[in-house]
């Protein structure tokens, strides 16, 4: 590669960059239009640390929607200036359409899997950190499976069909996940315990990075893109089942998970136990 196309391919990803910060200052208009509050206000008037941790899992989460509508294998050579004001306007179309639809899968995860609270009187007027920490894993396992739906060879109804799938198996895993935790979930983070709310937050994102591997690749056909995503998605619940299970026989020993969270409100149990399912969700990403 000679230096003018080395130089032409750097200008190409300068502008991408431009795109990106362009894009999380809209995703903060489109997130301050959404809510009742306003963020600054919030953020640094009030310095709510709930909402910041919330806030910061947003921020994360479109710039994965970003990477997934514009992240993919580079042309032989740079293209003219048309085509690559064509492709920067396809990308960013994409983008815009993966930050709404991220804000929708807010709205729709705060109701359906923390229905027992209002996580805006809890991030908010209680300026829960627990309720933060869930609502930005929720974010961005959301981002992941947005990311994957868009991502790669498809068209339009692909997307679609696959970014439903996603959103199910996410409110399928929030139900899962309580069905196998010891204690109640929904309690506990309304009672403000942080851990249990970073436990479950990191958990999500653990669940949407396998998501993500489901739907990454190109579309072949519907027989073996669905088959791919129930295998990922079935897999994954079982391997954070039993993960939980080792995580309190082997890196927790003369303990539980219940006790660390419930009774001594335990940072480093959730931590422990969040950081090796993303870990998990991780090597499979890599590995598989």
């Amino acid at each position: 590669m000679n230096i003018v196309t080395e130089v032409q391919w750097l200008s190409v990803s300068f502008i991408y960059v431009l795109l990106a910060i362009l894009t999380i200052l809209a995703s903060k208009h489109v997130k301050n239009w959404l809510t009742p509050y306003k963020l600054d206000e919030e953020l640094t008037g009030k310095d709510n640390p709930a909402l910041g941790l919330a806030t910061s899992g947003y921020y994360v989460a479109v710039l994965i929607v970003f990477l997934g509508a514009t992240v993919g294998p580079s042309p032989a050579e740079v293209p003219p200036i048309g085509d690559l004001a064509i492709t920067l306007g396809i990308d960013l179309a994409y983008a815009v359409a993966g930050i709404l639809l991220l804000n929708f899968n807010r709205v729709i995860v705060d109701r359906l899997v923390l229905h027992s609270f209002s996580v805006h009187k809890e991030i908010i007027e209680d300026r829960n950190v627990g309720t933060g920490a869930v609502e930005a894993g929720c974010l961005i396992a959301s981002a992941f499976s947005i990311a994957g739906a868009i991502h790669g060879e498809g068209d339009i109804v692909t997307a679609i069909v696959f970014y439903v799938l996603g959103l199910a198996v996410l409110l399928a895993f929030g139900w899962f996940y309580q069905l196998i935790t010891s204690y109640d979930i929904h309690k506990e983070i309304e009672a403000d315990n942080v851990p249990a709310g970073v436990a479950f937050g990191m958990n999500m994102v653990a669940i949407g990075v396998l998501l993500l591997k489901a739907t990454y690749e190109d579309f072949y056909s519907w027989e073996l893109n669905l088959s791919l995503l129930a295998f990922y998605a079935i897999g994954g619940f079982l391997a954070l089942l039993i993960l939980k299970k080792i995580v309190d026989v082997t890196l927790l020993p003369g303990t539980t998970i219940h006790h660390e969270i419930v009774n001594d409100r335990n940072l480093n149990a959730a931590f422990i136990e969040g950081s090796t399912s993303i870990g998990i969700a991780a090597s499979v990403f890599l590995l598989f």
